[in-house]
């Protein structure tokens, strides 16, 4: 969790209502209006609180969205690491789709199409949710080829990186549809066919 919801040392203690208000109002904001749309002082507006409670919690819009996101359970990836790549792909890729495609989906569908815009927004997608989930693949893929599971060529970024940029790519293209099987089919093309 980010340190920007642990309470202050010192001071009066941390408001978690008030937290919640400004994360629920930076989600709504950025389904409605999406993340250009989003003035900080929309934001305070909708939350009900001073700019200054949104300022002395977070400094960017930016970081409250992406904490606004990260707050939401069903957006939690599982990171599974069994020693067997094709199931643990799979089960990264299925937590990706039902986040993707859950009740969530309008949420994930205007984050993932308002990143792809706003760079201090994807910067700061990248330092809190993709860096930790791209360094994990590229550590199971890296040791699937060392277990011999893959041939020794394998462009370990490429395959790394590839399933969770195809979920994102369809999602934008078939408007938050994902079918249940694709994280099965992009296993397959990415390992070939389940022997």
């Amino acid at each position: 969790m980010s340190t920007s919801l642990e309470p202050r040392a010192a001071g009066r203690p941390r408001s978690t209502e008030t937290d919640r208000a400004i994360l629920d109002a930076a989600v709504e904001l950025l389904v409605e209006v999406g993340f250009g749309g989003m003035s900080m002082e929309a934001l305070a507006a909708r939350a009900g609180v001073g700019k200054a409670a949104i300022y002395r919690r977070w400094s960017s819009k930016a970081q409250v969205v992406v904490e606004a996101l990260k707050t939401h359970a069903r957006c939690v990836i599982e990171l599974p690491d069994t020693g067997d790549l094709r199931a643990d792909l799979l089960a990264i890729l299925e937590s990706i789709r039902r986040a993707m495609a859950g009740e969530e989906g309008p949420i994930m569908m205007a984050f993932v199409s308002e990143k792809a815009r706003h760079p201090e927004l994807r910067a700061e997608f990248e330092r809190v949710f993709v860096s930790e989930r791209r360094a994990h693949l590229h550590r199971i893929v890296t040791e699937a080829v060392e277990r011999g599971e893959l041939p020794a060529s394998t462009d370990v970024d490429l395959v790394a990186e590839a399933g969770p940029a195809m979920l994102s790519h369809r999602l934008l293209v078939h408007d938050g549809v994902l079918e249940r099987d694709l994280p099965q089919r992009i296993v397959d093309f990415l390992l070939g066919p389940t022997p």
